[in-house]
């Protein structure tokens, strides 16, 4: 997953950007690079409420290498006809390309509309224990900790923030987040049903972590340790 970490230019608004990349997809990307996809999403909770996320994935890592290097929100990579993307981005170059850790362990991935990132704070000194941590524990407990939501972990590997770690909370529908987190009241019993059999793992990931960065149990928060305190839930645009 490739995300562009540039804003739309001033007055443009997110519908006309999602009208342009689906000229782009439906004109050019589909024929050319079918196992890439671009999707546009927009923040509705979280610190980046308001704020658009453009996206690339790739089904594979070869799929990913077949295609530009660097940022593929270019003008070289993303236009038709008269119009190209810095017509409706601040800064064309600037993006960050994530994998998943441990990838080759999915058979499948879910078909979400929501992205809740979490930016984690992993400590530097344990990232590669980290990293063998959610191959062998996290994702088998997590990864689908409920039938409608998933916990993915993934690493920035280029781009701007390369080194760092994301955790999606990758959730089919905005009924189903709201099923587990009502908007203006409490989390759900089934919420905290889901994540209670979890809580020693949740412990034990916190020891990868920086203190003061993750929801802390005393919170009460069924997903402590889970959740980080800088995240955003990204809700897809559809066609």
């Amino acid at each position: 997953m490739i995300v562009s970490t540039s804003s739309l230019k001033k007055n443009v608004k997110p519908e006309v950007f999602k009208s342009f990349l689906n000229e782009v997809v439906s004109t050019k990307l589909k024929k050319s690079t079918p196992d890439i996809g671009i999707q546009l999403f927009h923040a509705d909770r979280g610190d980046r409420k308001g704020e658009s996320l453009l996206a690339f994935s790739a089904k594979s890592v070869a799929a990913r290498t077949a295609f530009s290097s660097g940022s593929p929100f270019t003008d070289e990579v993303l236009s038709v006809s008269s119009k190209k993307s810095s017509d409706f981005l601040e800064n064309t170059h600037t993006y960050t390309e994530y994998r998943l850790i441990g990838a080759d362990k999915f058979k499948s991935l879910p078909v979400i509309d929501i992205l809740g990132i979490h930016y984690i704070k992993v400590k530097k000194e344990r990232s590669a224990e980290f990293e063998k941590f959610v191959v062998d524990k996290i994702h088998p407990a997590v990864g689908h900790v409920l039938p409608e939501m998933h916990l993915l972990y993934y690493k920035a590997t280029a781009g701007d923030h390369a080194g760092t770690y994301i955790t999606i909370f990758a959730i089919t529908s905005v009924a189903a987040r709201d099923k587990y987190w009502p908007a203006g009241a409490p989390e759900t019993k089934i919420l905290k049903d889901a994540f209670q059999p979890h809580q020693g793992l949740a412990k034990e990931l916190g020891n990868y972590l920086v203190e003061g960065s993750y929801l802390e149990p005393s919170s009460g928060g069924a997903a402590a340790y889970y959740e980080s305190k800088e995240w955003t839930d990204f809700v897809y645009l559809p066609n």
